[in-house]
């Protein structure tokens, strides 16, 4: 860890050797020291040879320094407002600077001093070699004292010497040791200053004015008394002295007011006269006394302030006038009721509503019984927020939409190109459905090859036609070029179908329409009657001798029996798994096929079966074979041959293979791929082909993160805070924010914005949330969410992001913050009253907001009023950071009483035509009791006055409980 340390000067090398002064020149002896050593012997030491005295560059021999050294002036330069209790200073860079060029004395006086003019004093004007300032006696300190006006500044590490560490940065070069010379001359308020940096010694001034060296150029340059004297600058700068008042005066001036005495001011409400609500009628007419009023809270209010509901000084005003807002307000609705159609337009003030806020988030269009929008559109203060917001658009719509067409970025590009596969795809959906919807099965199967690379299978994945057709019960081959060849139409096989058909009777089938039919069955029919072939009349009744038309399979070698058992075993044990609880009973409970009497057992039975066929691979002869033997006659007519055994498996119907093809070849699904892969997955991502247009435009809404509560403030302060504006002087009080308002006025900034946008054909739907953040993000606490999101019964206030980390707002109108804009305010909870040890638990504001250079609003998360009255929380004023400032307070009533050096105020030092000097003058500064550190005023050197000079960060606390009584 690093001390500051105060050094009274620097002398290294020859310069600090220097005992005596010739022309205005030190001169020096060198000196040589001798030592005899010899081998087994002592070493001898002979006395120091003197050498010749040489002579070393004095002030003369200089016309000033390299300005790169300098590093600060104080006050800065062109400073409009410096603490007149200050002492004006300059730092170099260089430590040993000031005294590089001084003349060996019992007290090393600096080669160079600072004065200090005022601007009606003296000024500039041109010299031959150096610019030239002629200063008034007023202005001229004494010059033997100038010893204890400059120093050296060091930064000392533990275990390290000030001396050491001076001498290391003076040989090394390294910023850590500075030097300075401080003018002791006390400044006067709200003038002018000329700050120049002067030779001490007449041999120097010479030089500086192209004179001749003088004879007694090691003299002062000037002298006390003296009336005038005319001066070459070194280096100058002007700044000028502001109001009395350092920043711990004006830091002390801050006085907390109670939210008590706020209240009684009129303080945190606007009182609204609503007495003509319309200026074109007076509606309350008859029933409103003279004067109606509504107190109105802003956007931060008093703690405690109830703003549940309006409190209107005459209540049958305020029902009355819900009645005509709300009539107002639903009428462009209700014209667009049924009842209402055909009606006469409306030519009354009704024909142009005043604005429904909350409609275009919420799509409720009249003002509903409950909830946030019947708050914001029937109570006059939150119409006024949501009407502010609305103003700010309109004041700001053109810088505004320019930031959002900032934004937009590639939709409109976006919107095109979905634009055009939304006809595409409507386009190819719509010739789908004309020629595809009303194809057969049968047909369907013939475009297999069209169809093989689109078919899919349960998991997902594609698959060729075939392949998903192989486990169905739609018999194998069926996907092949050659069934397709062999099943076209107008070829052999249907030809020879259709004859066999015609020779087979009324209860025989035609191939083509049993086809149909088997493959487009729905779930109504009963499977058995088209998977026998046999129209329904034909079948014998349930009590005969046949058990069933499910009962068994009849095998058959021949290859038309076997694509025809194939064909029954597969689709009966499909329908079974799919039909079985449907055949029980129909929509209405009663049996659908009575001449069944009860299928399921029976299709049981049969599953159990066609299992066993498939387990058991040895020939078997069935019986009760009538009905398949009428299918197989429409297929084939030839003799059977050795039984075949036709496997039987679980599989989709053709009407699920049909639906999934369908499904899959859709146009849209498609096209979605296609758009997803164009435009990314983020923007498509929230559609899906099941919604009502999956192709819908984009609907964007610019995002402005800017917090709404700077521009409220900078534009309406008197609602922000109602009576900011009379809010008193150095003064201090606690807030919180009126989330309700808040929220008024956001609905009504997004609703107008959102109509700006449509107006300006930005690609919006008016239902998006451009502004979402009133209070500055500060480490970002979300803001109040999308608007549309809010539920409709939700009450205003509900979507406050602070609302579970809460937010207390300190309000300090102060000089101080004017003349330091860099103050510091922190929370702290203090330790028995003592923001100073360990325990304090420190804060750091959220926000902090401007209202003018004098007042500024601090947010502190985390605190409620009545918590940090408890847990006694203090507000805390700290100095902002800043390099080294010398002075002197002004003493006041709250100033401490002198016992220490650092309480030494303007009224105990010593002074001389108004400078500082460091001897006693008239019993100044006084003597303690108590010995000091140093002890005498007389006794000190320039390092002891540099820290007494010293002016200390200052930081001011106070109570957060003496704004909450």
């Amino acid at each position: 860890m690093s001390r500051r340390w105060f050094l009274a000067s620097v002398a290294l090398g020859a310069a600090a050797d220097a005992t005596s002064v010739k022309d205005a020149r030190p001169l020096f002896t060198p000196a040589v020291k001798i030592t005899r050593m010899l081998d087994g012997r002592p070493a001898e030491t002979f006395p120091d040879r003197p050498g010749p005295s040489l002579q070393l560059l004095g002030p003369g021999d200089s016309l000033g320094f390299d300005r790169s050294v300098v590093v600060r002036h104080e006050p800065p330069e062109g400073a409009p407002n410096a603490v007149p209790s200050y002492l004006a200073h300059i730092e170099f860079s260089d430590a040993s600077l000031p005294w590089l060029l001084s003349l060996p004395a019992a007290k090393r006086l600096p080669w160079l001093t600072l004065l200090v003019l005022r601007d009606d004093e003296g000024d500039l004007a041109p010299g031959g070699l150096l610019p030239i300032v002629t200063v008034p006696g007023s202005a001229l300190p004494d010059p033997a004292e100038s010893w204890a006006w400059a120093h050296v500044e060091a930064r000392v590490e533990d275990g390290e010497t000030p001396q050491d560490a001076v001498a290391r940065d003076v040989r090394s070069g390294v910023d850590n040791v500075v030097s300075r010379l401080i003018c002791p001359r006390r400044l006067e308020e709200n003038r002018g200053w000329l700050a120049c940096v002067v030779p001490s010694t007449k041999a120097g001034r010479a030089a500086g004015l192209g004179e001749p060296p003088p004879a007694d150029g090691a003299a002062a340059a000037w002298s006390p008394g003296q009336s005038q004297v005319k001066l070459p600058v070194y280096h100058a700068w002007r700044f000028r002295t502001g109001p009395e008042g350092s920043f711990e005066d004006l830091a002390r001036r801050i006085d907390p007011v109670s939210t008590t005495t706020l209240e009684q001011l009129g303080f945190g409400t606007r009182i609204v006269d609503v007495r003509h609500p319309w200026p074109h009628a007076d509606l309350l007419q008859g029933i409103a006394p003279e004067q109606v009023t509504v107190p109105v809270h802003g956007a931060l209010r008093l703690p405690g302030a109830d703003t549940t509901d309006e409190s209107w000084t005459d209540l049958p005003s305020m029902h009355k006038f819900r009645e005509l807002v709300i009539d107002h307000l639903d009428a462009p609705a209700l014209r667009r009721t049924p009842d209402h159609v055909g009606t006469p337009p409306d030519r009354d003030e009704k024909a142009v509503a005043a604005p429904l806020y909350g409609s275009h988030h919420s799509g409720v269009q009249t003002v509903p019984a409950d909830g946030w929008m019947k708050q914001l559109n029937t109570q006059v203060k939150y119409r006024i927020a949501a009407a502010i917001g609305a103003r700010y658009v309109q004041l700001e719509q053109e810088f505004l939409m320019a930031r959002a067409w900032e934004q937009v970025g590639q939709v409109d590009e976006a919107n095109q190109a979905l634009a055009a596969a939304e006809l595409a795809a409507a386009a190819a959906e719509a010739a789908q459905a004309k020629h595809l919807t009303t194809m057969k099965t049968a047909a369907l199967t013939a475009l297999a090859t069209l169809y093989s690379d689109v078919a899919q299978q349960p998991d997902g994945g594609p698959a060729p036609l075939g392949s998903v057709l192989a486990p169905s019960a739609v018999p194998t081959g069926a996907a092949s070029t050659a069934f397709v060849r062999l099943t076209r139409p107008g070829g052999a096989l249907r030809r020879r179908s259709m004859r066999t058909a015609g020779q087979g009777g009324a209860a025989v089938v035609a191939t083509a329409p049993f086809l149909d039919k088997a493959m487009d069955a729905t779930k109504t029919l009963l499977p058995t009657t088209w998977l026998a072939g046999i129209e329904e009349s034909a079948l014998p009744a349930a009590a005969g001798a046949v058990q069933g038309p499910l009962t068994t399979t009849t095998v058959f070698g021949d290859p038309a029996a076997a694509f025809s058992t194939r064909t029954l075993g597969q689709f009966l044990y499909t329908m079974w798994m799919v039909y079985v609880d449907f055949l029980a009973t129909d929509r209405v409970g009663r049996p659908m096929f009575p001449q069944f009497g009860k299928p399921r057992d029976r299709l049981m039975a049969l599953g159990e079966k066609a299992t066993q066929v498939a387990v058991d691979r040895r020939p078997r002869t069935t019986t009760q074979s009538v009905l398949v033997r009428g299918l197989r006659r429409l297929i084939s007519a030839e003799t059977p041959a050795a039984p075949l055994i036709a496997e039987t498996a679980l599989g989709m119907t053709g009407s699920e293979l049909v639906g999934r093809i369908r499904d899959r070849v859709r146009p849209m699904p498609r096209t979605m791929d296609h758009m997803t892969t164009l435009l990314g997955e983020p923007v498509m991502s929230g559609r899906s082909v099941d919604d009502p247009r999956p192709l819908r435009p984009l609907m964007r809404h610019p995002e402005f993160g800017f917090p709404i509560a700077a521009e409220l403030l900078a534009r309406w302060p008197e609602w922000a805070i109602p009576g900011i504006t009379d809010f008193p002087d150095d003064s201090s009080a606690l807030l919180e924010p009126n989330p309700a308002f808040v929220e008024a006025l956001l609905v009504g900034l997004n609703q107008e914005f959102n109509r700006e946008l449509r107006w300006r054909e930005y690609p919006t739907d008016e239902a998006g949330t451009p502004f979402s953040r009133f209070w500055p993000p500060g480490g970002a606490a979300p803001g109040y969410g999308e608007i549309a999101r809010w539920a409709v019964d939700d009450r205003l206030g509900d979507h406050d992001p602070s609302a579970d980390t809460r937010l207390l707002v300190l309000l300090v109108r102060a000089e101080v913050l004017r003349r330091y804009p860099g103050t510091i305010v922190l929370a702290a909870k203090s330790v028995n009253r003592a923001v100073e040890g360990p325990g304090v638990t420190w804060r750091e504001p959220k926000f902090v907001l401007p209202v003018d250079e004098r007042t500024n609003l601090y947010g502190f998360e985390g605190l409620t009023t009545a918590q940090a009255a408890a847990e006694r929380w203090m507000f805390v004023m700290r100095e902002p950071m800043r390099a080294a400032q010398f002075g002197f307070d002004k003493r006041t009533a709250d100033s401490p009483s002198f016992d220490s050096w650092p309480n030494l105020t303007w009224e105990e030092v010593p002074t001389v035509n108004g400078f500082v000097v460091p001897r006693v003058v008239n019993g100044l500064p006084p003597t303690l009791a108590t010995p000091l550190d140093p002890p005498h005023w007389e006794s000190l050197d320039a390092g002891d006055f540099a820290r007494i000079l010293f002016q200390q960060p200052f930081q001011l606390a106070f109570s957060a409980k003496t704004m909450t009584g």
